[in-house]
């Protein structure tokens, strides 16, 4: 049965869960802020007349990455594929290999490391898929669909641009380590069964150990990035605290029609910060495990595509599709983004002993007297959570007073 309780007492209950409902808020925000690094980076127009991304090498890449066939999980042609990535990085990078049994197929997951004498541990990978599409699903033509494409611009391109980025990085003058990530059989599943896709990365992220993935700052996955009318947006699954290190980059290299360039002017329609696209790819399964990351990836393929529409998953995802141009801003975000730190977290100084900010360069961060490094945002949440908390006690003593 139910019953009313005295107006006195409902008024004390409402109030107690008013408080209750802003203190769970506030630590579920705080908490969610606390799994994001708080990048450090410098301005990206410092850099801009100083990037070397070779984009025309990419582009010939492509070229000879579809002149091999079908790069299929387990055929020659991934094999000659991974073996030409390892002869011409492996003056600076060592590589490692490793297969999965997946299906009715195995797949090999290639990775590729550089790191400085003066490295600081910090890791930020970078994922492009090198398998090709196993078959035309959306061709035009229905005798065709069965059969694997080219995939000048869904693998190819992705691959051509950590080609290039890897010959550069060592020139870099950076700090800390980086992957290569090349996956293998992201692009082998079944439309509408989201498990089939990213099967590689996925076997990467299980296999990963819980110190390796500490050190991961950034997880940076590039797909479908060689289309002549070049557009991207942000996806579902995106960790925001790397996504808006993304912003500035963009911007300095005039992509963005909303943002000026390092030169004043306003820059082309090519990336939208705010536009949400759900997207199953290789960012998922580090995303899901933990692992701050994000996608740059073009879904409408061809002019005026629809999204994953033109030319996606069809026989015309050749190299004549693929621009030059459109790899080189790719390749020179990815560049801008290690020269500029935006990927990597301040060291903190293990001696710092007070809660103050000094000699700290960002104004928004404050370190603690065991050096940890808080965002002043977070701290004041932790602030609020002890004031509502002790209002709430305060309540609670002054109602049980009253009864009294």
């Amino acid at each position: 049965m139910l019953t009313k309780l005295p107006l006195a007492n409902r008024r004390s209950t409402g109030v107690l869960f008013i408080l209750f409902v802003v203190l769970f808020s506030l630590t579920t925000s705080a908490s969610s802020a606390a799994t994001e690094p708080a990048y450090q980076g410098s301005d990206p127009c410092q850099y801009v007349d100083e990037l070397s991304f070779n984009a025309t090498a990419a582009n010939a890449s492509i070229t000879w990455q579809t002149d091999l066939g079908p790069r299929l999980p387990g055929s020659n042609e991934s094999a000659i594929l991974r073996q030409s990535i390892v002869e011409n990085l492996s003056s600076d990078w060592s590589f490692t290999e490793s297969s999965h049994y997946r299906e009715d197929f195995n797949l090999t997951n290639l990775v590729g490391t550089y790191s400085p004498v003066n490295s600081t541990g910090q890791n930020v990978v970078f994922v492009a898929h090198y398998d090709s599409r196993h078959i035309a699903e959306r061709d035009e033509n229905e005798t065709l669909r069965s059969l694997p494409i080219d995939g000048a611009n869904d693998g190819a391109s992705g691959v051509a641009v950590l080609i290039e980025l890897g010959k550069i990085i060592p020139n870099l003058g950076i700090n800390h380590d980086v992957t290569l990530f090349f996956s293998d059989a992201e692009d082998q599943g079944k439309r509408g069964y989201g498990n089939t896709w990213s099967y590689g990365a996925t076997a990467w992220v299980e296999n990963l150990s819980e110190e390796y993935q500490t050190d991961i700052t950034a997880y940076i996955v590039i797909d479908m990035i060689g289309d002549a009318f070049l557009d991207f947006t942000k996806l579902e699954k995106t960790s925001e605290h790397l996504w808006q290190t993304i912003i500035p980059i963009t911007a300095a290299l005039g992509m963005m029609d909303t943002h000026v360039d390092c030169n004043g002017n306003y820059g082309l329609p090519i990336f939208d910060s705010l536009t949400y696209r759900d997207v199953i790819d290789d960012h998922v399964p580090a995303y899901n495990a933990g692992i701050p990351a994000i996608n740059l990836i073009d879904i409408n393929f061809g002019e005026n595509a629809s999204d994953f529409g033109g030319y996606w998953h069809t026989h015309q995802d050749t190299a004549d599709k693929v621009s030059a141009e459109s790899l080189g801003y790719i390749g020179e975000i990815l560049e801008l983004g290690l020269k500029t730190s935006a990927w990597t977290i301040e060291e903190v100084n293990e001696t710092s002993s007070s809660l103050s900010n000094e000699n700290v360069s960002e104004p928004n961060i404050v370190i603690l007297d065991d050096g940890q490094k808080v965002e002043k945002s977070r701290l004041i949440g932790y602030l609020s959570i002890v004031i509502v908390a002790v209002i709430l006690v305060l309540i609670l003593m002054a109602d049980i007073s009253l009864k009294l």
